[in-house]
């Protein structure tokens, strides 16, 4: 008798199919971990940089020796449009003569480029960038808004944050209310403060608020998409000061 035995075919097709499920599912679970770390490396890269950009914020608004600008909401934005933010005197009275003679007034403006990739909820936008700009010359004004010109050419900008998403404060489906970014905001109202409407010394002291809320969320249109939000509270200067 023949006593050679061997795996019969189904024996090799059962063990194929095994194989092949544990292959599978290893294959699941390493795509599945790659992305997750992908995921992470985005988040932490994100996060970096809002703490950079807000750091930067901090020391300029606690070197100001007063505010002249603050937007508020932003109600409407298409792909490319530039919005002036935030704009900050240093070292510079109402009148933006020199208030201390070791340094030279300055004058900083934050503007917005709305980016031009669509986001959700409707009519959000994401890829936007916030630029900085720090001069001696006084900002030019249209009115009572602060002229960014062009960010994106200008040398004198710089980047102050990438991948900012714009968000409308009101969606297309009426009431909805959503979470309009970038904000900055005077806490007692959403609408705009320039003190290019202040006529007075009185009227400024009496319009501005004494705190800033600043909302931003930083997205990346990736698969999953990643993003990180920041809200964060700023003490303003008095709004003005005078030498002794």
């Amino acid at each position: 008798m023949n006593k050679n035995k061997g795996f019969t075919l189904t024996e090799i097709l059962l063990a194929v199919m095994i194989v092949g499920i544990i292959g599978v599912a290893l294959a699941s679970l390493t795509t599945a971990a790659s992305r997750e770390a992908g995921v992470g490396r985005s988040k932490i890269l994100l996060r970096n940089n809002l703490s950079i950009a807000l750091r930067q914020l901090r020391e300029d608004i606690h070197s100001a020796s007063r505010v002249m600008y603050v937007r508020g909401r932003i109600d409407s934005s298409s792909a490319g449009d530039v919005t002036p933010l935030l704009v900050l005197a240093k070292n510079a009275g109402l009148d933006n003569t020199i208030i201390n003679d070791l340094s030279s007034p300055s004058f900083i403006t934050y503007c917005f480029v709305t980016g031009g990739t669509q986001a959700t909820p409707e009519g959000a936008l994401s890829r936007g960038t916030i630029y900085r700009r720090e001069e001696e010359n006084l900002p030019s004004w249209n009115s009572a808004t602060p002229v960014c010109g062009n960010p994106q050419t200008d040398d004198d900008f710089e980047v102050f944050l990438h991948n900012v998403k714009y968000i409308p404060p009101i969606g297309s489906a009426g009431d909805a209310q959503y979470y309009p970014v970038p904000l900055f905001r005077l806490s007692a109202t959403d609408s705009v403060y320039s003190e290019e409407d202040s006529t007075t010394e009185d009227s400024r002291r009496k319009d501005l608020g004494s705190v800033l809320v600043v909302k931003l969320i930083t997205e990346l249109p990736s698969t999953p998409i990643v993003n990180d939000v920041v809200e964060e509270t700023f003490m303003l200067p008095n709004g003005f000061r005078v030498e002794d």
